[in-house]
């Protein structure tokens, strides 16, 4: 989703720290990574997913929330509508594409976990079933099952959200709230054929996320952020025991069992239901962006805060080719060895070719986040049939 909607300036708080989650969910889906342990997930309960949903919310009120307003619920859900296509249709691509790396790699270095690791292999064991359960969402790959959360969610749940935050926030909050305690109370799920639980992101539970961004957004534009430094402190104070929690010096060899406060003192964590302590922990790390960051912040103009921005700006494109990126890259440590220097190798291939592929996009066009993957395609067409009618 854009940042912004036309005629407003960008926040660019929102592109940088999109933009860093996605980096990061590239470091993370490489296993065995040792670059994963400077990710979000080792300071504290939540991970990037949690930062890439809640932004998601929040961008959304920016892209949509005017047409909405202005245009009636009809046409803002039209737009929305436009954008679920995209990603359903980059899914599938990414699915089909993922699918065929994989199997390759199996099939040339003997390895079948390459595709059963990752539950690909069930195209191989029933075609026909499988394509069309990938088609209905049922069929999701590991580390391929976030965007099926953001065409479910953005289907279903925001066109009702972004009518009814600017006019019952309170409502949508309570019902959204609602909706998330009782997944976690009835534990009710949408079917996945690679996991007997369900989908590893529980759209009934990570719909809240998205109606907390959006009504944080609406609340930002009208200015009715409560900057209280006794919400500040609580907010500080939670991050603060969340890293203690975390304890990620334990890494550090020689440290592993210097832990102050034993992990499992708090009970389940689950990341699909979104439990309680990762759902504090993101939020509270939303607050305090929003507070304590300008949109316009000067260090988020410079060109290393902007290469990233341009990874958060193309959010699509980048997190379908940095999961294609990453998969690439385990192959490699695991046909290569597992060095720090061949890690630190690919990391930086893969990083370097998604921060290069961001600024392509972001210089393609001057605002190429408001072009949607169906209007290229309709201009294209128009282009080529008025060529056509010229000869």
């Amino acid at each position: 989703m854009s940042a912004t909607g036309p005629g407003l300036q960008r926040d660019l708080r929102i592109d940088f720290f999109r933009g860093l989650a996605l980096l990061f969910i590239f470091v993370d889906h490489i296993p065995d990574n040792f670059l994963a342990r400077f990710t979000l997930r080792n300071f504290g309960f939540a991970d990037a997913a949690e930062a890439f949903v809640l932004l998601a919310g929040f961008s959304a009120v920016l892209a949509y929330g005017r047409t909405f307003d202005a245009q009636g619920f009809k046409a803002g859900t039209s737009r929305v509508l436009d954008r679920v296509r995209d990603i359903y249709v980059w899914h599938l691509g990414l699915v089909i594409v993922c699918t065929i790396g994989l199997t390759l790699a199996a099939a040339v270095f003997a390895n079948p976990s390459y595709m059963r690791n990752i539950g690909v292999h069930v195209f191989a064991e029933s075609p026909a079933r499988s394509t069309l359960l990938a088609a209905s969402l049922i069929n999701q790959p590991n580390m391929l099952n976030i965007l099926p959360l953001y065409v479910v969610l953005l289907l279903f749940w925001l066109p009702l959200v972004l009518w009814l935050v600017p006019r019952r926030p309170w409502l949508v909050l309570g019902l959204s709230t609602g909706i998330w305690a009782a997944a976690n109370v009835f534990h009710f799920n949408l079917p996945s054929q690679q996991h007997s639980q369900g989908w590893v992101f529980n759209p009934f539970a990570w719909q809240l996320l998205v109606t907390i961004g959006a009504l944080a957004a609406s609340f930002s534009r009208r200015g009715a952020i409560v900057r209280s430094p006794a919400l500040i402190g609580l907010a500080a104070g939670y991050v603060l025991f969340a890293f203690v929690v975390a304890a990620p010096w334990t890494q550090i060899p020689g440290l592993e069992d210097w832990r102050v406060v034993p992990r499992n003192l708090l009970g389940n964590m689950d990341k699909a239901y979104l439990s309680p302590w990762r759902l504090a922990h993101i939020v509270a790390l939303g607050y305090l962006a929003i507070i304590l960051l300008l949109p316009q912040s000067p260090w988020l103009t410079r060109s290393w805060a902007r290469g990233i921005g341009h990874c958060g700006r193309h959010s699509l494109e980048i997190f379908c080719l940095g999961t294609v990126l990453s998969f690439a890259g385990w192959v490699v440590l695991a046909e290569g060895g597992r060095g720090l220097v061949l890690q630190g190798f690919v990391n930086a291939i893969g990083i370097s070719i998604l921060w290069g592929t961001a600024w392509a996009l972001a210089h393609r066009t001057r605002e190429p986040s408001e072009i949607s993957f169906g209007q290229t395609l309709r201009k294209h067409f128009s282009d080529w049939r008025s060529q056509l009618q010229r000869v």
